[in-house]
């Protein structure tokens, strides 16, 4: 892989990382909170061979390098994404993008084309977790997840004996129960780094808990009509009865948007590494469809206020 450690305007880096077919049509590929993306490679690596694919950890995650946790806000998130973009285009040439995203990332992307429009020429998105309003009828029970999530990460546990025994912490569990067999491990060794005799979270619980308490309602869905790229929007079919979880937001967004939309059977929220074939098989599909016919568009960072 050819490498580039973008310094971000703030002062903190993100490594970006890029594979597969130089002359295929360019997709970024990042993840959720709390993870990496190596740990989502059963997703990504199929679609080497079509595509010219970066991919990137998100700041305080993997391959990336610390942070403090009081850079992570909503806005920041935003300019992370419009600087990948820009740095992208400066290092490995200026042509439309696509991009792959999970969860925070995805809304992240969202965030920026509605800010930005035309900085994507298309997004498949995988449940980004955008907070809804107040006066909406899942405000509450998305509060209540996100409140809960804030708290659970802030008490993670930080080292580990070995991969294998965080790997356990996701194996055959609730949440987890239709991970693909093995995935549990490259996701676990995705997230840790070494550390003495043992290994620690590369994400601090400080940070990821940073991730999930700054994730506030910015009046997105008044945004949406802005979104000037085709969105394609996939959720977990399992947690569509559940209120207040990112496939019921995602729902939302979409109508909202009028972007397409497509319920993956036998799913959750961790669809990358429950069906990360199906969502392959998607992207491919997505890109083929709507890469003819893309003007190169970009977006400035310097126009962006915090």
């Amino acid at each position: 892989m050819a490498e580039h450690r973008l310094r971000l305007s703030d002062g903190a880096s993100i490594l970006l990382r890029r594979t597969g077919n130089p002359k295929g049509p360019r997709l970024l590929v990042s993840h959720g909170t709390g993870f990496a993306i190596d740990g989502f490679a059963r997703m990504w690596r199929p679609l080497a061979g079509n595509h010219d694919l970066i991919v990137f950890d998100l700041r305080g995650h993997g391959h990336s390098g610390a942070v403090s946790p009081e850079t992570v806000d909503g806005p920041r998130l935003t300019l992370d994404m419009a600087e990948v973009l820009a740095a992208v285009a400066e290092v490995w040439g200026e042509r439309p993008v696509f991009g792959l995203f999970h969860s925070i990332s995805a809304l992240m992307a969202l965030r920026l084309e509605a800010q930005a429009p035309g900085s994507f020429s298309g997004l498949v998105l995988i449940e980004p977790p955008a907070s809804p309003p107040k006066e909406s009828p899942g405000f509450e029970a998305f509060e209540q997840g996100r409140l809960g999530l804030e708290a659970r990460s802030a008490k993670r546990q930080t080292h580990f004996s070995s991969i294998e025994e965080l790997a356990a912490k996701f194996t055959g569990r609730g949440p987890f129960r239709h991970f693909e067999p093995g995935s549990a491990q490259e996701l676990a060794a995705s997230m840790l780094v070494p550390d003495g005799d043992g290994w620690r979270l590369a994400c601090p619980p400080e940070v990821e808990a940073r991730y999930f308490g700054r994730n506030l309602d910015d009046g997105l869905g008044e945004r949406l009509k802005q979104v000037a790229c085709p969105v394609l929007m996939l959720v977990g079919r399992d947690d569509l009865a559940i209120a207040g979880t990112p496939a019921c937001i995602a729902v939302d967004l979409a109508r909202l948007g009028g972007f397409d939309i497509l319920e993956l059977a036998n799913a959750t929220h961790m669809l990358p590494l429950e069906r990360p074939g199906a969502i392959a098989v998607f992207a491919r599909a997505f890109v083929k469809r709507h890469h003819q016919g893309t003007q190169v568009v970009g977006t400035d960072p310097r126009s962006m206020s915090r």
